[in-house]
């Protein structure tokens, strides 16, 4: 499911900084996941070669950490370090996709507002799922 938002905008520069302050954001936080998954990767390697020695011996793996479900929401309580790295990984990827995008239309808005001379009239931005996607020019 897409998610629509629109914020209008005095002018242009100030859709620019917001859109600067959100880069600079996911970047900090893009850096903190990173962090925390290479803190993960001792543990998890310690864990995978124990999932093997069990299914080794066993004959089968040890069990997964099962999420609790609550209209719609996950819960996982204590997961193993498996799971906590998948989803962090999972996170991290995006983040780093959707930093990359966000690079990508500032380049692009800000070459347009600079040539276009756009940098004191009024912008109308809807976002799609957090990106801009259409700037509506006013003045």
């Amino acid at each position: 499911m897409d998610i629509y938002s629109v914020k209008t905008f005095n002018d242009a520069s100030q859709f620019l900084s917001e859109l600067n302050a959100q880069i600079k954001q996911l970047e900090e936080l893009v850096k903190a996941v990173e962090t925390e998954l290479e803190g993960l990767r001792p543990s998890l390697e310690r864990y995978r070669r124990l999932q093997e020695l069990l299914k080794k011996f066993s004959g089968r793996g040890g069990e997964g950490s099962a999420p609790l479900e609550i209209t719609g929401l996950q819960l996982y309580v204590d997961p193993n370090p498996m799971v906590k790295y998948e989803i962090l990984e999972e996170s991290y990827r995006h983040m780093v996709d959707l930093l990359s995008v966000l690079k990508k239309v500032r380049e692009v808005a800000q070459s347009v507002i600079k040539e276009g001379g756009l940098e004191t009239l009024k912008i109308t931005v809807q976002y799609k799922n957090g990106i801009p996607v259409k700037l509506l020019v006013t003045g």
